[in-house]
């Protein structure tokens, strides 16, 4: 009688395992594949218990003592593998070091991308979120780089089914290691600096727009001059060497370059 009822929890319990790991990988829910497990925990502990009584009626009676000791660490066992995969997802631990790898090797494959560093991804519940740093060409233009990180977002969620959220940081130097730029004046004190720098030297007239590129710790400016201002004897070399000298004695500020074209 013992026998026959645990050979059918055995049966039944692992019917159950089967179909309720398939609807979990269908909707890849952890909590289903946990509730899997535990059907599959009851058909070994039935293993277990059916080896038991089986070596009990042919008088091996401490085959019962043991039988209940293996039950019991297999409960402990699967409580524990269940337990720490909860654990991971509650406190957002990242993904595999396999999966990190195909991601970054993908990243990196886009045209545009230098480098990828900061990847960093973390688990909330089934899905995945990932932030990462990308290094482009630091004179792309800011409507470029947001293209490059469209496409980021793009190739990082194909390569992860499962990530959901992607945060993409577009970097012009590697910023792990270059210095902090706290002692550098912003656009709007910068540009209060050059423009009081050009008028006290009489350099300010024809220049229509100027463009700042934070880059090795200085501020290199890029000025922007109409044809116009060559047709009064003005070679490009004495415009330039004039603008080199101003930015030369402000502190802070790097190399220059001066472009010619229409308005």
């Amino acid at each position: 009688m013992l026998l026959g009822v645990a050979g059918i929890s055995i049966f039944s319990k692992e019917m159950l395992y089967w179909y309720t790991l398939n609807v979990a990988k269908k909707y890849n829910s952890d909590m289903l594949k946990a509730n899997a497990w535990h059907h599959r925990s009851d058909a070994l502990s039935s293993v277990v218990v059916f080896a038991g009584v089986l070596g009990t009626t042919f008088g091996f009676i401490y085959l019962d003592a043991v039988a209940a000791i293996v039950v019991g660490l297999m409960v402990v066992y699967i409580a524990w593998e269940l337990g720490s995969g909860a654990t991971k997802e509650l406190v957002d631990t990242s993904i595999d070091t396999d999966q990190i790898e195909k991601l970054r090797y993908a990243l990196g494959q886009i045209s545009g991308v230098n480098s990828v560093h900061s990847l960093r991804t973390r688990k909330i519940g089934h899905t995945i979120s990932a932030d990462v740093h990308v290094q482009v060409d630091p004179f792309l233009s800011v409507s470029e780089g947001h293209i490059i990180s469209v496409s980021v977002e793009r190739v990082a969620k194909q390569c992860l089914k499962e990530l959901t959220d992607v945060t993409v940081h577009i970097d012009v130097e590697d910023d792990e290691s270059v210095a902090p730029y706290e002692n550098l004046p912003e656009r709007a004190e910068a540009l209060g600096i050059l423009t009081k720098a050009l008028f006290n030297n009489k350099c300010d007239g024809e220049i229509s727009r100027i463009q700042l590129h934070y880059l090795d710790s200085k501020i290199h400016v890029d000025f922007y001059l109409p044809l116009s201002c060559l047709e009064n004897d003005n070679s490009p070399d004495e415009i330039l060497n004039k603008l080199k000298q101003t930015v030369s004695e402000l502190h802070g500020f790097g190399n220059i370059k001066v472009y010619f074209g229409k308005n």
